[in-house]
């Protein structure tokens, strides 16, 4: 799964394609943000699934019987 958008495939053209010394410097510096990018994703997501509290423990223990 390609969290930034950008399919490896293409990614992996603008690569082939970079002739100029300065051209393969930029492909590298943009592969490495998409990479750093992932990973804050990937830690973003887990940290976020991790706070969330358990629905099942809160639902329920208040019932109003009065009308």
């Amino acid at each position: 799964m390609t969290i930034s958008g950008i399919p490896d495939s293409l990614l992996q053209q603008i690569s082939n394609s970079a002739t100029r010394p300065g051209d393969a410097v930029a492909v590298t510096m943009m592969r490495k943000a998409l990479d750093i990018q992932a990973s804050q994703a990937t830690q973003l997501i887990q940290s976020v699934s991790q706070s969330s509290p358990d629905p099942s423990s809160r639902l329920g223990g208040n019932i109003d019987i009065r009308a």
